[in-house]
C-alpha cells in the first residue's frame, strides 16, 4: 500500500518542482470559468492592457498630486488615482472570475514614461504629465471601443462599456488642463 501511494506523491512532487503546477493552476482556472462565453484573445488582451494602463496612471497621478506645479494638474492627478484604482479593482475581479492572468506591472514604455515623470520638475513636469496622459487615454479609449465592438465575453464587454465614460471624462479634463 505504501509503494502505491509513494509513486503518485513522487509524480506530484516532480510536477511541482518542474513547474508543471503553474500549468495545472492555469488549466484549473479555465475549468472554473463560469458558464457562458469564455473570454477571447481580444478580451484577454484588453484586460491586460487596461490593467497595465491603470497601474501606470495611478502611479503617474500620484506623482502629479505631489509634484504638479499647477492646481489643475494636482486635481487631475488625484482624479486619476481614485478612478483608476476603482476601475482596476473591477478589472482584477473580472479577470480572476474568468481565469485570465494579468501582468504584474506596467510595460517597458510605461516604465520609461514614469521614470521621465519622476525626473521632471515644475512646469516641465506638468507639460510632460499632461501630454503623456492625453496620449495614454486616447490609446485606452481606442482599445476600449475595440473591446466594446469586438469583444466576446459579456462580462468584459460590460466592463469596457462602464470604463469608456470615465476615460472620456479623463481625456476631457486632461485637455482642459493643457489649454489653461
Amino acid at each position: 500500500m505504501r509503494t502505491r501511494l509513494a509513486l503518485p506523491l513522487a509524480v506530484a512532487a516532480l510536477a511541482v518542482l518542474s513547474g508543471c503546477a503553474g500549468e495545472t493552476a492555469q488549466n484549473y482556472a479555465a475549468v472554473a470559468t463560469p458558464t457562458g462565453t469564455p473570454p477571447s484573445e481580444q478580451d484577454k488582451a484588453w484586460l491586460g492592457a487596461i490593467h497595465q494602463g491603470n497601474l501606470t496612471e495611478v502611479q503617474a497621478g500620484a506623482l502629479a498630486k505631489n509634484k504638479g506645479a499647477a492646481k489643475q494638474v494636482k486635481a487631475v492627478g488625484a482624479m486619476l488615482v481614485k478612478d483608476h484604482n476603482q476601475l482596476d479593482a473591477k478589472v482584477t475581479q473580472t479577470a480572476v472570475r474568468l481565469g485570465v492572468r494579468l501582468p504584474s506591472s506596467p510595460d517597458a514604455s510605461q516604465h520609461k514614461e514614469l521614470n521621465r515623470l519622476e525626473d521632471a520638475m515644475g512646469e516641465d513636469f506638468d507639460q510632460d504629465f499632461l501630454s503623456g496622459m492625453v496620449k495614454a487615454h486616447k490609446q485606452a479609449l481606442a482599445a476600449t471601443q475595440k473591446e466594446i465592438s469586438k469583444g466576446s465575453s459579456p462580462a468584459v464587454v460590460a466592463l469596457a462599456k462602464t470604463a469608456a465614460p470615465s476615460l472620456r471624462q479623463h481625456l476631457s479634463a486632461l485637455r482642459k488642463a493643457q489649454s489653461d
